[in-house]
């Protein structure tokens, strides 16, 4: 909209309207080809559209979903021990971080298998 075109203006005979909506959207990402086509199409640097990673780190240096939910597990168990908390609370807390950690182990173990 910014560049003042439509989804059939930046879609040309090149790409599906539905697929740059999508991608508009975030429901998928755009191949490298693709992503050049739009950058040329709007006049914007393919910069522009490539959102930078985790916590301010360059694009491309994102760390895995695994390892950001051992970072999760290890910060809830770094609040438990802090906290003032009951009982039932810190039972509540350790549950959270055992299933961050199931849930790290087991993207691992996914990414393993897909490469």
């Amino acid at each position: 909209m910014a560049a003042g075109l439509s989804l059939a203006d930046v879609a040309g005979t090149d790409v599906s309207r539905t697929m740059i909506h999508f991608i508009e959207h975030g429901r998928a990402r755009p191949s490298e080809r693709v992503l050049q086509l739009i950058a040329e199409r709007t006049g914007k640097p393919v910069s522009y559209f490539v959102v930078s990673g985790v916590e301010g780190q360059p694009a491309g240096a994102e760390e895995s979903l695994a390892r950001q939910l051992t970072a999760a597990a290890a910060r809830v168990r770094r609040f438990a021990t802090a906290g003032r908390l009951t009982k039932s609370e810190r039972e509540a807390v350790k549950l959270v971080e055992v299933n961050l950690r199931q849930g790290a182990a087991l993207l691992k173990s996914l990414e393993s298998r897909t490469g």
